[in-house]
């Protein structure tokens, strides 16, 4: 038996996308940081020269600044997280097609040898086996089956840890999209003319911890589909060797007790 591994995408590939990714989501919060002081300077100038509320800058208020930065950084992270979920997604299904594949032409070669012992048994009723078809059926299926644990095996332990994965890419997300709200408290709860400066402070340095989070959790997941990409090769070539030996052992017994049938 003799099965193709296909290899429709490589580590490097997964890691380019990853590092380009990251690398505009990262821009992008750098802009949001660059915007976002200069947005401070303005209200600082502002209140220096004419001594107005220091919420009101060039852009608007602080407030709405920072909302709509906020909200830019969430809808490029739930892009990218969308381009991660893609990937697990199509890995978790390769996986389930090696299996497939792999069962699927041992069980038809199988099927070749076991259709003609059945003949044979038909044309010599007198030939008794010690064994039945049903059990030789049964058989044919646990060891074939057995031959794949491993790569059912990695299909579930990628489930599980590209749960985990998405969950933490997830979660830094959602800190971005809560920050405003939080950084807005830290600065209701300052009574003071700067108060805003403190809470834009916040989001600034909020957003840099978050994006190194994100940044972790990213490679972490890059590198899950690195690592669950070649478990699974090995695996298959595995699957291969032990479906092989399985096609062998069984043709070559039913072979036998068809030469003794006939004698």
């Amino acid at each position: 038996m003799e099965y193709i591994y296909q290899n429709e995408w490589d580590p490097a590939a997964i890691d380019e996308s990853k590092t380009k990714n990251m690398s505009q989501a990262v821009g992008v919060f750098g802009l949001l940081l660059l915007s976002l002081t200069a947005s401070q300077a303005d209200t600082s100038v502002s209140l220096n020269e004419r001594g107005t509320a220091i919420e009101t800058t060039n852009y608007g208020p602080v407030t709405m600044v920072v909302d709509n930065l906020a909200e830019i950084a969430v809808n490029v992270s739930d892009e990218t997280t969308g381009q991660l979920q893609a990937k697990m997604d199509r890995t978790g299904q390769d996986i389930r097609g090696y299996i497939e594949v792999l069962v699927t032409s041992a069980s038809a070669q199988l099927s070749d040898v076991i259709f003609e012992t059945t003949n044979v048994l038909i044309a010599n009723p007198d030939c008794n086996p010690a064994w039945s078809l049903d059990e030789i059926n049964e058989n044919v299926t646990t060891q074939v089956n057995g031959c794949t644990d491993g790569l059912v095996i990695l299909l579930e332990n990628f489930r599980q840890s590209g749960q985990q994965a998405m969950a933490s890419v997830q979660g830094f997300v959602q800190k971005i999209a809560q920050l405003p709200a939080q950084c807005q408290l830290l600065e209701g709860a300052q009574p003071n003319p700067l108060a805003s400066i403190g809470g834009s402070v916040c989001f600034i340095n909020g957003m840099a911890e978050i994006n190194v989070g994100m940044a972790q959790s990213m490679h972490n997941a890059s590198l899950l589909l690195v690592q669950t990409h070649q478990a699974a090769e090995e695996q298959v070539m595995l699957a291969e060797q032990c479906l092989g030996a399985v096609v062998q052992q069984i043709g070559d017994y039913l072979r036998q007790e068809q030469d003794q049938c006939q004698q």
